[in-house]
C-alpha cells in the first residue's frame, strides 16, 4: 500500500511538472507578440488576413493531408522517444514548442482582431487544444515508460515489460485518435464555421 502511494505521488509530481512547463510555455507564447518588431507584426497580420480571406477557397484534402501527417509525426516521435533511454529531454522540448505555438496563436489573433478576435480565437484554438492534450497525455506516459525501461535495463528492477509495452501501445492508439479528431476539426470544421460567420 505504501509502495503504491509513493508511485502515485511520483506520477502526480510528474504530471504537475509537465502542466507547469506547458503553462509557462503558453504564457511565453502569449507575451511574445508584444516584443515583436513592427515589421514582424505586420508580416503576421498579413498571414492572418490572407488565411481568413481565403477560407472559401480552402483546399481541404491538401490541408488535411498536411495536418494529419504533421500531427502523426509528432505523436509517433514522442512515442518512440519514450522507448529510448535519452528521449525525455527531447519530449520536453516538443511539449514546450507546441505549447508556445498555442500561446502565440492566441495572442496574435487577439492582438490583430481585438474584440472580434475573441470569437475567432475560441473557434480556432479548439483543435490546437485537443492536439496539445494528446501530446501532454502521450508525453506523460512516454516519460514514465522511459523511466521504467531505465530501471529494467540498468537497475534490474522486477518489471513486467510485456504488460507496460501493451499499455504503451494503447496510449499510442488513444493519442492517434485524438490527433485524427484534431485534424478533422482543424481542416474541415473550423474553416467552415469561420467562413459561415464571414470572419
Amino acid at each position: 500500500m505504501k509502495k503504491y502511494k509513493i508511485k502515485r505521488s511520483i506520477k502526480n509530481k510528474l504530471l504537475f511538472r509537465l502542466l507547469l512547463v506547458v503553462s509557462i510555455s503558453i504564457l511565453l507564447g502569449i507575451f511574445y507578440t508584444a516584443i515583436l518588431s513592427n515589421q514582424d507584426k505586420k508580416a503576421i497580420e498579413e498571414c492572418l488576413t490572407t488565411f481568413f480571406s481565403q477560407l472559401d477557397k480552402f483546399n481541404y484534402f491538401k490541408a488535411f493531408t498536411s495536418s494529419i501527417f504533421s500531427n502523426i509525426f509528432y505523436i509517433v516521435s514522442i512515442w518512440l522517444l519514450g522507448i529510448s533511454i535519452i528521449g525525455i529531454p527531447i519530449i520536453i522540448i516538443i511539449l514546450i514548442i507546441k505549447s508556445f505555438i498555442l500561446g502565440f496563436s492566441i495572442s496574435s489573433i487577439l492582438y490583430f482582431y481585438k474584440l472580434k478576435g475573441i470569437i475567432i480565437c475560441f473557434i480556432y484554438i479548439i483543435p490546437l487544444f485537443i492536439n496539445l492534450f494528446a501530446i501532454i497525455y502521450l508525453s506523460y506516459y512516454a516519460i514514465i515508460f522511459s523511466k521504467n525501461l531505465n530501471k529494467l535495463l540498468f537497475f534490474k528492477k522486477d518489471i513486467n515489460f510485456n504488460h507496460i509495452m501493451k499499455k504503451y501501445f494503447k496510449i499510442l492508439t488513444i493519442s492517434l485518435l485524438f490527433i485524427i479528431i484534431s485534424s478533422i476539426l482543424e481542416v474541415y470544421i473550423v474553416p467552415t464555421i469561420l467562413n459561415f460567420l464571414q470572419i
